[in-house]
């Protein structure tokens, strides 16, 4: 079973995506709401997978994938965004996210991002 780690500062996305997850074979390990918790919870969970919002308080999404991108190059990063910018969306590829997802997301969207990377990841 994959473990999700879901970082968003806004309380309502990380229910949100819980109740998306819950119905799937995915484990939430933990949840946070800045950057800083992010690279703390990485550390001491281990999960395969981030869900990462770019706007972030404390240390933003950017700032918070370089810093994990560099602690562990397998790890699979999907960011969860508002800001419906190709720029950004590249930059954050750039940076090391595998995917990135505009927010208000799609149930099946998540679901269906999350199921690609976590099944090549077990290949």
């Amino acid at each position: 079973m994959q473990k999700i780690l879901i970082v968003d500062d806004s309380s309502q996305m990380r229910k949100a995506l819980r109740d998306i997850l819950k119905e799937h074979p995915y484990e939430i390990v933990g949840e946070t709401s800045n950057g800083i918790e992010a690279i703390k919870l990485f550390k001491t969970l281990s999960p395969d997978i981030i869900l990462l919002d770019i706007m972030l308080p404390q240390l933003n999404g950017l700032e918070t994938l370089r810093i994990l991108r560099s602690h562990d190059k397998n790890v699979i990063i999907i960011m969860i965004s508002a800001i419906d910018s190709f720029d950004k969306a590249k930059e954050c590829m750039k940076a090391g996210a595998n995917h990135y997802i505009l927010k208000p997301f799609e149930k099946d969207k998540v679901v269906d991002t999350i199921s690609k990377f976590a099944n090549n990841a077990v290949q």
